[in-house]
């Protein structure tokens, strides 16, 4: 999935029905998890808001 141009993926962790997002922006990688996959969406799309805001 993308999000203001900067890709991010979740996935389903095998154990205990969390979800993992991970974030790329070409110079580092962001990892959080989350109990639901709406929820790690949200996280993974705010995370790259903030990283768009602090490189203004």
């Amino acid at each position: 999935m993308k999000h203001r141009g900067i890709s991010f993926y979740v996935t389903e962790l095998s154990f205990a029905g969390g979800w993992r997002w991970t974030v790329d922006n070409g110079r580092t990688v962001s990892v959080g998890v989350c109990a639901s996959r709406a929820e790690a969406i949200r996280q993974a799309r705010n995370f790259i808001d903030a990283i768009m805001d602090w490189a203004r």
